[in-house]
């Protein structure tokens, strides 16, 4: 992930939860700015924002009043709904085919009535009367951690089980700092862009096939001291939100095993991969079945994330796989690494390649890596002084020189060790890449371990 760790996950989490239907719910300390990236985020897709702040609402603010009206005629006298404001709106702007992304803020720090309010309308998308939001309308929320709110609230595990709970926290205090401390222009950089395309039923069937076999794996697998560690029941729930161990999870459930298909489908469909975008989609897939269950200690917690980890990634990247071969298969087109990395173009052509492999096919684009691997790393004096002052500069160059060293490192590894027929002739311009770069990545690396 880059420099906007907060922006970048909102958004994909946005992106995903309006192609896949699974409601997400933004778990955040007070002032990460997720009103603003959210707004931000509806203002360049053409959305209309509408927040409701759950404290300032009452019930009937969100859903509706009902009010007594007396037929003229007859005498007669029923109750009719006097729709809320932001519903009026939400309407009007459908009218004039402008879509609507519904905020539902402080989900967390509000009363009963209205918090079932608001959770109305994620889950059932009505207000009162059984009047139906548009269909081209966003809704995503948002909570505080526990930890941060009077005691008399809570979020019931239950209703936290409803949701694909993304939990927005920084590692460090140096990641926070570079993303809230930046020029206001370099907020806009890099801004990510989804495609959309058609998954087949076949790779549909696969995804649910390999869905059974990693989740098989762990219920069968995952015992601790003879005990079997999931209950698929889940009897007992306990209050995973009063949690403050900096995350909160959800326990596996049937309602979040199918959303677990849901938003691995959207990943496929949106071209995400896990090179670029795996601790994004981590961030998701932990919220649906990061729990696993209540009883889990410590040690057990994070075997079991662990496990997740490497079975649901190995599950993915084939998946990237099988989709990357058949869309070869379609367009017949070479890999295009024109505006990527060094490190993203090295990762798509393994990828590319071990696919290939399945296929009995030969990489037709380690050529045209090898092209765009020069165009950025030349061995000209003046480039590499360039670099130089870049990383002199620049803390994201170093880590961005660091990280294309280690792929390079590996590609000349897998074609010494591949049988490439074009692959010889290549060895010697990565070699000389690798001894020009030599004392710029060992200073590079040097300054990112003294940050």
């Amino acid at each position: 992930m880059g420099l906007n760790k907060i922006r970048d996950a909102i958004e994909l989490a946005i992106v995903v939860s309006a192609h896949s239907g699974v409601p997400v719910l933004f778990l955040a300390n007070p002032g990460l700015a997720k009103s603003t990236i959210i707004g931000n985020w509806a203002a360049r897709n053409g959305y209309h924002l509408e927040t409701l702040i759950g404290s300032r609402f009452t019930q009937e603010e969100i859903l509706g009043f009902q009010v007594r009206i007396e037929d003229k005629v007859s005498g007669e006298t029923y109750l009719e709904l006097l729709e809320a404001h932001w519903y009026r709106s939400v309407i009007q702007y459908e009218k004039q085919n402008i879509p609507s992304l519904l905020f539902l803020d402080e989900l967390s720090t509000v009363q009963e009535n209205v918090q079932g309010a608001m959770l109305q309308l994620v889950f059932d998308r009505t207000i009162g009367h059984g009047k139906k939001l548009p269909d081209s309308t966003i809704i995503v929320s948002a909570a505080n951690y526990k930890q941060n709110i009077p005691f008399i609230f809570n979020i019931m595990a239950p209703i936290l089980n409803r949701f694909c709970i993304v939990n927005l926290r920084y590692e460090n205090n140096r990641a926070f700092l570079d993303e809230f401390l930046q020029d206001e222009k370099s907020r806009t950089d890099d801004l990510p862009v989804y495609i959309n395309t058609n998954i087949d039923d076949e790779t549909k069937t696969y995804l649910r096939e390999g869905l059974k076999t990693m989740l098989a794996v762990i219920f069968e697998q995952n015992t601790f001291d003879e005990q079997n560690l999931l209950d698929i029941n889940n009897q007992i729930y306990n209050n995973i939100y009063e949690s403050d161990t900096g995350y909160v999870y959800n326990f596996i459930t049937g309602r979040t095993v199918y959303y677990l298909y849901r938003i691995t489908l959207s990943f496929l469909c949106k071209g995400l991969s896990v090179s670029r975008h795996g601790q994004m989609m981590m961030n998701m897939v932990f919220g649906l079945i990061g729990l696993g269950t209540n009883s889990f200690n410590e040690i057990q917690q994070k075997l079991y994330l662990k496990k997740i980890e490497t079975l649901w990634t190995k599950l993915y990247t084939e998946l990237e796989s099988k989709c990357l071969r058949d869309a070869d298969k379609k367009s017949g087109a070479k890999l295009d690494f024109e505006g990527k990395s060094v490190s993203g173009a090295i990762n798509e052509w393994v990828l590319y390649n071990e696919a290939a492999i399945f296929d009995n096919n030969t990489d037709v684009s380690l050529e045209a890596l090898m092209r765009h691997i020069s165009g950025i790393y030349g061995t000209e004096r003046d480039r590499i002084e360039n670099f130089a002052l870049r990383i002199k500069e620049d803390p994201s160059a170093r880590f961005s020189l660091t990280e294309d060293m280690q792929k390079i490192d590996y590609l000349v590894s897998t074609i010494e060790s591949g049988n490439f027929k074009s692959g010889v002739c290549f060895l010697e311009a990565l070699r000389k890449i690798q001894e020009a770069y030599a004392p710029l990545r060992e200073s590079a690396f040097n300054k990112l371990l003294d940050e």
